[in-house]
């Protein structure tokens, strides 16, 4: 097979096309890929620090822009459909998958009119403008959440849920977390939680997240639980949350961003995040309780819906931005970290959570390639 995957710009989009690479190259070790990305994009570190080759196009976002940033974005979206042009015919891929991000529209699109098997990975429950629009010309549409569906043609659609990096997979076997080991116990006492502590992993994404910057540090230090530790993922505020932390007493270890997710997740009770699709799919695909503080400028409100389908199952709080302030985090803390409570929260997210999601999405892509070669 040779197949190219583009997209990128975060770890949501990122991480997941990583996922699929590794599990073509599981495989079939002769199996070609070819990444395709932006320059302003994190697959620009991310994926040759994997071992894989990327080539990059220009593309930048055309949305909620003025005038002349738009015409720029037009621009750069025509020039990135002949670049994408150009690589196809170079590489020859027997498909072409789309996993998100500004590069993933030229050359998706690129590849369809070029006659090249396409698909596209929809991550969140509601899809942005880009992949609505590609939608009408891929094959394939394999998405994460059923309450996408109503968005694109329903015989496109494939519900293979969103894959997650196959060292957190692995990492299931020996996460001995605290909140099956030691004894029901509230947060926020002196008492503590067990011997063995409690420890609260808070990820704003691949950048960070200001709101959870700024309140959680205050919203821990309000419960006095010295008994309490945190990893928190800061993006490039660390300097100034590691010093609240400080501040508050509370022991805390902070990194702009985390490599070692597997290690991060075994050892975590609980996770502050956003909603963010990747984050979504970690969290479930491990069977992590969660409070969810959704990114409220995100494209469609995409977080605020996936944030939804976990606190319907029971398997997440909800708190959003403006409400998500260090006093309603400490009370949200208090009512909930509860050990019971947490184990019911972790087994509702286990059952949402999709850990074979690369392989049905890689299986997908060898139907489609077959089909594609029996059509010639």
């Amino acid at each position: 097979m040779r197949i190219i995957i583009t997209g990128g710009g975060t770890g949501g989009h990122v991480f997941p096309a990583i996922s699929i690479a590794e599990e073509i190259k599981r495989r079939n070790k002769s199996n070609k890929i070819l990444f395709v990305g932006s320059r302003r994009g994190i697959e620009k570190n991310l994926v040759p620090k994997n071992g894989y080759e990327i080539k990059y196009i220009n593309s930048m976002g055309i949305s909620r822009v003025g005038i002349a940033r738009g015409a720029l974005g037009a621009f750069a979206a025509f020039r990135g459909l002949l670049e994408s042009a150009f690589l196809i015919r170079s590489f020859k891929p027997d498909v072409v998958l789309g996993v998100g991000g500004y590069a993933s529209g030229p050359s998706v699109l690129a590849a369809a009119l070029l006659g090249v098997a396409t698909a596209i990975c929809e991550q969140n429950t509601v899809p942005g403008a880009t992949n609505r629009i590609l939608s009408k010309f891929v094959n394939r549409i394999f998405a994460s959440f059923e309450e996408s569906i109503r968005y694109f043609p329903p015989k496109k659609v494939v519900i293979t849920g969103n894959p997650i990096r196959g060292e957190l997979l692995l990492s299931t076997g020996d996460s001995s977390s605290t909140l099956l080991t030691t004894s029901p116990s509230p947060i926020g006492k002196r008492s503590g939680l067990g011997s063995k502590g409690f420890s609260i992993l808070v990820l704003g994404g691949s950048q960070g997240a200001r709101r959870l910057n700024l309140a959680v540090p205050k919203a821990i230090g309000e419960l006095g639980g010295g008994d309490i530790s945190v990893l928190h993922q800061t993006g490039k505020d660390g300097g100034a949350v590691a010093l609240d932390y400080k501040k508050y007493n509370v022991k805390a270890r902070t990194l702009a961003f985390i490599d070692d997710m597997a290690n991060a997740y075994a050892k975590s009770d609980l996770v502050i995040g956003r909603a963010g699709a990747g984050t979504i799919a970690e969290i479930t695909a491990l069977g992590k309780p969660s409070i969810l503080v959704p990114f409220p400028h995100a494209a469609g409100d995409h977080q605020t819906e996936n944030a939804r389908v976990l606190r319907e199952a029971g398997a997440s709080v909800t708190l959003t931005d403006e409400v998500a302030t260090p006093e309603n985090l400490a009370k949200t803390l208090r009512e909930l970290l509860d050990k019971d409570k947490l184990a019911e929260m972790a087994r509702a997210a286990s059952t949402l959570g999709v850990p074979e999601a690369a392989k049905r999405i890689v299986d997908g892509i060898y139907e489609l390639m077959d089909k594609s070669a029996g059509a010639r």
